[in-house]
Parts: structure tokens; C-alpha cells; sequence
């Protein structure tokens, strides 16, 4: 139990990187099912990740267990390909891998997944809308600008607080939309 725990603790600090040295010289057979499953979990796709491993590992004499890497990454797929996971990764901007999941799961994983990138631009085009109103407002306290100027910036202000409203609407309905199941 610990083994693994010590496992799933080094692959989540490793962020982008493969493996460190200190991985690959701790790596024995069962730590490779837990590298699998993290990478599953985390939506890699299995031969290029192990690729990954392999191109890190091999300098120091240590090889990837093909087998036990994809038992532990056929598990952290599973829990990946979920309609939960799907939306939570749509909403941090990304469309993730419908392409690896298995057994119809990667339609569902990737429906779930646009619902929630429909949020996340949503929520990115309200942030530039908000941005730009307040630049807008900001030239407002130009002392040197005429009765037109002013005019013509209080119009676009207008405009963009109409779009902001119409935003949130769509926001709102978007974020009511259950998750899709079958």
C-alpha cells in the first residue's frame, strides 16, 4: 500500500515530465501499474506515454513493464472516460481524449466535455466583454474628450453591457444543462 501511495505521489509531481531519475531508479515491476493507472486517469495515450517512460528511463538502465502499465492504465482510463470528468475538463478549456476510452464510453466522455468548453468560452468571452467595458469607462474621465466622444463611448458602453446581459443569459442556460448519460 505504501509502495503506491509513493507511487501516485511521485508521477502527480512530475507534472509534464515523464519521469525524474528518481522514479525511474525506484521503479520496480508492480510501481509500473501504478504509473499506468495515473496516466489513464490523467486521459495519456498509453504507447506514447510509455514511449515517454521508456526514453526517460532507459539512460539509467531501468525499462518500462509494458503489461503491468497498461493493467494499472486500463483501470485509470475507465475512471477518466466518465461523463463527470468529461464536463470537469471541458470547463478548464480542453477537449481531453474521447478517442481512448473504451466501449462506447469516449461519445459520452466527449458530449460532457464540450458542455462544459461551451461554459469555459463563455465565461472567457464575459471576462473580455467586462475588460473592454471597463477600458470604456476609464476613457470616460478623460477630461479632454467632447460631448460626441462621450457620446459615442456611453453608446459602446450601452452595447457591451446589452452583449454582457445576453452572455449570462446563455451562461445561466448552458449551466443548467444536465450532464448527458445513456
Amino acid at each position: 500500500m505504501q509502495q503506491w501511495l509513493l507511487v501516485l505521489i511521485l508521477v502527480s509531481l512530475s507534472g509534464c515530465a515523464s519521469l525524474s531519475k528518481q522514479e525511474c531508479l525506484d521503479a520496480d515491476a508492480t510501481s509500473w501499474e501504478g504509473v499506468g493507472y495515473e496516466d489513464g486517469y490523467n486521459g495519456y495515450h498509453p504507447d506514447r506515454r510509455l514511449s515517454q517512460h521508456y526514453e526517460a528511463c532507459s539512460k539509467l538502465g531501468v525499462f518500462p513493464h509494458r503489461e503491468t502499465y497498461m493493467t494499472g492504465w486500463s483501470r485509470g482510463i475507465l475512471e477518466y472516460c466518465t461523463a463527470e470528468r468529461g464536463y470537469a475538463i471541458g470547463l478548464s478549456g480542453s477537449r481531453g481524449n474521447p478517442e481512448l476510452c473504451p466501449d462506447g464510453t469516449g461519445i459520452l466522455f466527449q458530449e460532457n466535455a464540450e458542455l462544459g468548453l461551451q461554459i469555459y468560452e463563455l465565461k472567457r468571452e464575459m471576462d473580455s466583454v467586462y475588460n473592454e467595458i471597463e477600458d470604456l469607462e476609464r476613457r470616460l474621465d478623460d477630461a479632454k474628450l467632447d460631448k460626441h466622444a462621450r457620446r459615442d463611448i456611453r453608446d459602446r458602453i450601452r452595447h457591451r453591457d446589452d452583449e454582457m446581459s445576453h452572455l449570462r443569459w446563455r451562461l445561466m442556460e448552458a449551466q443548467s444543462m444536465p450532464l448527458i448519460r445513456f
